[in-house]
C-alpha cells in the first residue's frame, strides 16, 4: 500500500496522534527531530442526513424522530459523551408536530410558524450530524456502524482505491446478486476471501452471509419489499483484511 511521509520533526496534537495510532495502516516513528508519520492512502468515512427541509412533512418528522430515538437509545454504545442538544431536538420536533396540526386546522399564521419550526429541527439535526461525524472520525474502524446506528447515511467517499459493491435483483422471489471489485495488488488479481453481510434495520444490526472465494455471490431468502442493506470486506495474503465497504441498498422482489 502506498505510504507518504506527511509530518517530519513536528509536534502532533493528542487528538491527531490518537486517530493515527487507531488506524492500523498508519505507522508512527519518533526521532530526535520529532515525529515522523507514515500515512496510508485511506479515505475518511463520513455521514450525511440524506434529506432536507424540502422533505414532505410526514417523512421529515419520521426521519427526525428516528435519529433522535437512535442516538438516545445508544444501542452500540458509541455515543459518548451524550449529544448535548438531544432534549432540544425532541422539543423542536414536538413543536413542529403542533404547527402541522395548526396548519391542518387553518390557524392563522400556522404556515409561517411551521416553516420556522421545520428549519429549527433541521438546524438541530445538522448539529446531531456534526456530533456523529466527530465520533466517526475518531472511530474510523467502526465509522459506518456509528453513522448508520444513528439512522444517518454513509456519505460514500470518492477514492481511486475504493472497492465497489453492486446489488442487483436476481431471478425469483427474495433473490439478490452481489458483485464486488476483485482484489488486486500491484495490478495483479489476488486469491481472496470475500465476507458479506446484510441488514434490514438500516445498519443497526448486521447478519452474516456465507463467505466466498469469488468477488460475487447470490443471496436467497431476502424479505420482499423490505429495504435491505449489503456490505462486504475482503482478505488476501498481500492486502490483509479490508474495512467493511459502504453499504448498498435494494428492495428485493
Amino acid at each position: 500500500m502506498k505510504k507518504t511521509v506527511i509530518s517530519v520533526g513536528t509536534t502532533a496534537g493528542k487528538r491527531q496522534l490518537r486517530i493515527l495510532k487507531n488506524n492500523p495502516f498508519n505507522q508512527l516513528f519518533t526521532t530526535e527531530m520529532g515525529i515522523i508519520v507514515l500515512l496510508a492512502n485511506v479515505t475518511i468515512t463520513k455521514g450525511k442526513l440524506g434529506f432536507s427541509v424540502t422533505e414532505r412533512d410526514g417523512d421529515f418528522i419520521r426521519k427526525a424522530l428516528g435519529i433522535h430515538a437512535a442516538i438516545f437509545a445508544n444501542v452500540g454504545g458509541y455515543y459518548s459523551p451524550p449529544f448535548g442538544a438531544l432534549a432540544a431536538l425532541a422539543t423542536a420536533i414536538s413543536t413542529l408536530q403542533d404547527t402541522i396540526i395548526d396548519v391542518e386546522a387553518a390557524v392563522y399564521g400556522a404556515e409561517a410558524a411551521k416553516a420556522d419550526a421545520k428549519r429549527d429541527v433541521m438546524r438541530l439535526l445538522k448539529k446531531a450530524l456534526n456530533y456523529i461525524n466527530d465520533i466517526a472520525f475518531d472511530r474510523q474502524d467502526v465509522a459506518s456502524e456509528v453513522i448508520t446506528g444513528a439512522r444517518m447515511l454513509v456519505n460514500k467517499p470518492i477514492s481511486q482505491d475504493k472497492q465497489d459493491l453492486k446489488a442487483v435483483l436476481g431471478p425469483g422471489t427474495g433473490v439478490v446478486r452481489l458483485f464486488a471489485k476483485a482484489v488486486k495488488y500491484l495490478a495483479k488479481y489476488q486469491k481472496a476471501t470475500y465476507e458479506w453481510q446484510f441488514s434490514i434495520d438500516q445498519g443497526k444490526t448486521w447478519e452474516n452471509i456465507p463467505f466466498t472465494h469469488k468477488s460475487k455471490t447470490t443471496v436467497t431468502g431476502m424479505l420482499p419489499g423490505i429495504e435491505t442493506w449489503f456490505r462486504k470486506r475482503d482478505f488476501s495474503e498481500k492486502t490483509g483484511m479490508s474495512a467493511w465497504s459502504d453499504y448498498v441498498s435494494i428492495y428485493p422482489l
